[in-house]
């Protein structure tokens, strides 16, 4: 079993900054934002990787990553919008 770093660190370059700020627009931390965009990279790479393995090794020269399980669930709406 590999051990899990408690922390890691990465360079803050302006682009970082920039996208990272797209992220927390919603009210994530910083800390949040980094975990919800690696789960999205790495959700596209096993998807990748599982295709590559069903394709004979080819991987998909472009796909689409289902991101809906990756937030949280959604409150209730109320009767209004639900025109009840």
């Amino acid at each position: 079993m590999t051990r899990t770093p408690a922390v890691v660190s990465v360079r803050m370059t302006e682009q970082f900054a920039e996208d990272l700020e797209v992220l927390q627009r919603s009210g994530m931390s910083a800390s949040d934002a980094v975990r919800h965009a690696a789960r999205i990279v790495a959700q596209g790479q096993r998807a990748a990787e599982l295709q590559a393995q069903e394709s004979g090794g080819r991987r998909p020269g472009v796909m689409s990553i289902p991101t809906r399980a990756l937030y949280g669930p959604q409150p209730p709406y109320g009767g209004l919008e639900q025109r009840v």
